[in-house]
């Protein structure tokens, strides 16, 4: 059973992530879902890497997948464009290019996210001998990185807020909101440099992680 407290976290977190792509929500209807356990959608998403933090499922290319095709699978029924099938799940197979900024070639786009991993996987494997404020820099590099090579045709900006909630949850932090409110201001800003994604990750963290001190 999830914590009423951690329901109204989700709620607010999936509302303002599609709100970051103009996608509405009702959060009373999402609410309903979280309280019934959906495994489908937005919702699922979320919940299920709830489960993998649990279970210490590392970060993998299927668990990415998994996570894209949950999201963007319910997209049709919030109004927006229903996305292919060959989409849901697989790496996109088409160049792209976001506010005038070429991505990763597509081609490239399998052994980038590989190398992602393999950064990860260290992470996964160290972070409790890392202060928490170093754990926030790594999942601010790899959320920059994720959306530097963008590696879906749609559902990046998603994938990548739910996969940055899973992290801090795996590394024992306290996730934060991206709020749709700032997302021209602040957080698109971001995307051209990876030292505003990691001050973006680190003003908006409370770290209530007891620090280390240099000999624990």
């Amino acid at each position: 059973m999830i914590p009423q407290k951690e329901i109204e976290f989700l709620v607010r977190f999936i509302c303002e992530s599609d709100a970051i792509e103009s996608i509405t929500n009702d959060p009373t209807f999402v609410r309903t879902q979280l309280e019934n356990d959906q495994a489908r959608g937005h919702v699922g998403a979320m919940l299920h890497l709830r489960e993998c933090v649990k279970h210490k499922v590392l970060l993998s290319p299927h668990l990415i997948k998994q996570t894209q095709s949950l999201i963007v699978r319910e997209q049709a029924e919030k109004g927006e464009r229903a996305i292919a099938t060959r989409h849901l799940g697989n790496w996109r197979d088409c160049n792209v290019s976001v506010s005038g900024r070429m991505c990763a070639g597509h081609q490239d786009v399998s052994a980038l996210t590989l190398m992602l991993m393999e950064k990860l996987a260290h992470f996964q494997s160290i972070w409790s001998e890392l202060l928490a404020i170093e754990r926030v820099t790594v999942i601010a590099r790899f959320h920059y990185e994720y959306l530097q090579i963008h590696p879906f045709v749609d559902g990046n900006g998603r994938s990548a807020r739910a996969l940055s909630y899973y992290l801090y949850r795996f590394a024992g932090l306290t996730p934060f909101v991206f709020t749709a409110n700032d997302r021209h201001e602040t957080y698109y800003r971001c995307f051209d440099n990876p030292m505003d994604m990691i001050e973006y990750f680190h003003d908006r963290t409370i770290l209530v992680t007891r620090e280390k001190t240099p000999h624990e």
